[in-house]
């Protein structure tokens, strides 16, 4: 570990418990928008969409009219998709400083879900705000895993393992992975352009920190454990990709008329 990446995990707690009162402030004034999604979609399926390079247009319109969670930066796919998300995640502090203009920008009719990072210069109107505990993925010990966001979800140091637990709030019973590689490419230590289905997207002032994959990992298995417990199932629908927790499933054979490649 370098000894800026040291720094940064020392600083990182006590910012975080710094700015908590007002993340709980926001999360408390969100409540009322969020309960109106408990239990919402019980028995029915959603797409939770990764930025892996394997990520395809052509795909994300085939799921148009499906209920989706999409994350980050994948706005600027807009331009290639008739398909809109659903739902918008961003919990990763570094992701919102340096894409809130963007995110405000999305249209009203896609419900964003932002974890604050209390600091008011970025928040998002019309946002349901959540909190989230970072002491698991400080200490990298096995997250739990919540389907209570009106209290607080776990950091699985990735955007999908939000998306998940709300997911579980809402109550679907499929969830299908899409674009989640969990493989990257790197150069000199730093997330590259390679690591994207569109390389528009990749912003070298706006990457998060590096991936713990083994961390991730242990995350998708309190979410796999999770589903199976609650009578739900978790499949991964992603074109190729390292992520082997979950069974996979081809995405193609998801629709009427199964493959057409």
């Amino acid at each position: 570990m370098s000894i800026k990446s040291a720094i940064k995990d020392l600083i990182r707690p006590v910012f975080y418990k710094a700015m908590h009162p007002r993340i709980l402030k926001l999360r408390d004034g969100s409540l009322e928008n969020m309960r109106q999604y408990k239990n919402k979609y019980v028995g029915k399926r959603c797409f939770i969409i990764g930025n892996g390079p394997s990520l395809r247009p052509e795909d994300l319109d085939k799921i148009k009219d499906e209920i989706t969670f999409a994350t980050n930066r994948i706005y600027i796919m807009f331009d290639k998709t008739v398909w809109r998300p659903t739902f918008y995640f961003c919990v990763d502090p570094t992701v919102l400083r340096g894409n809130v203009e963007g995110i405000r920008r999305l249209d009203p009719s896609i419900i964003k879900f932002i974890k604050p990072t209390g600091q008011k210069k970025y928040d998002v109107d019309g946002a349901i705000y959540f909190d989230y505990n970072f002491d698991y993925s400080f200490s990298r010990k096995a997250p739990p895993f919540s389907d209570n966001p009106e209290d607080v979800l776990y950091d699985g140091l990735t955007v999908v393992y939000a998306a998940m637990q709300f997911a579980a709030y809402m109550g679907f019973s499929e969830i299908y992975l899409l674009g989640v590689d969990c493989s990257y490419s790197v150069d000199n230590k730093t997330i590259d352009k390679n690591s994207y289905p569109d390389q528009r997207m990749y912003d070298p002032k706006s990457v998060g920190i590096l991936p713990d994959f083994e961390f991730t990992f242990k995350a998708y298995e309190a979410a796999k454990a999770y589903a199976e417990e609650h009578g739900s199932k978790i499949y991964n629908a992603t074109r190729g990709g390292k992520l082997e927790v979950f069974e996979r499933v081809d995405f193609d054979s998801l629709f009427e008329g199964g493959n057409d490649d």
